[in-house]
């Protein structure tokens, strides 16, 4: 993917976080989610740095680790299906 489809991608994600009301929180490294909205809160967090790195040379490859978190999170909350998020990456 290249930074302008990273940041159009997490585009579309922000939006809609938006549109649900969802927060900005980062989560404790030391603990586990305790619920959905949490999940949810940590992906909407990961939107900012994920567009941040998209647009650095040199931590390219981390803005696509955290696109690849925020996906896996965006699914493992049911917002997105696999086949969804595989079409979002999509040229």
């Amino acid at each position: 993917m290249t930074p302008e489809k990273i940041c159009s991608v997490v585009a579309l994600y922000r939006a809609r976080f938006e549109k649900e009301g969802i927060p900005k929180q980062r989560m404790d490294p030391q603990k586990f989610f305790s619920s959905q909205q949490e999940m949810l809160a940590h992906a909407h967090y990961l939107t900012d740095t994920t567009e941040e790195y998209a647009c650095d040379p040199e931590l390219f490859a981390k803005a696509n680790r955290h696109l690849a978190s925020l996906q896996t999170l965006l699914w493992t909350a049911e917002w997105y299906t696999l086949a969804d998020l595989m079409n979002h990456n999509r040229p």
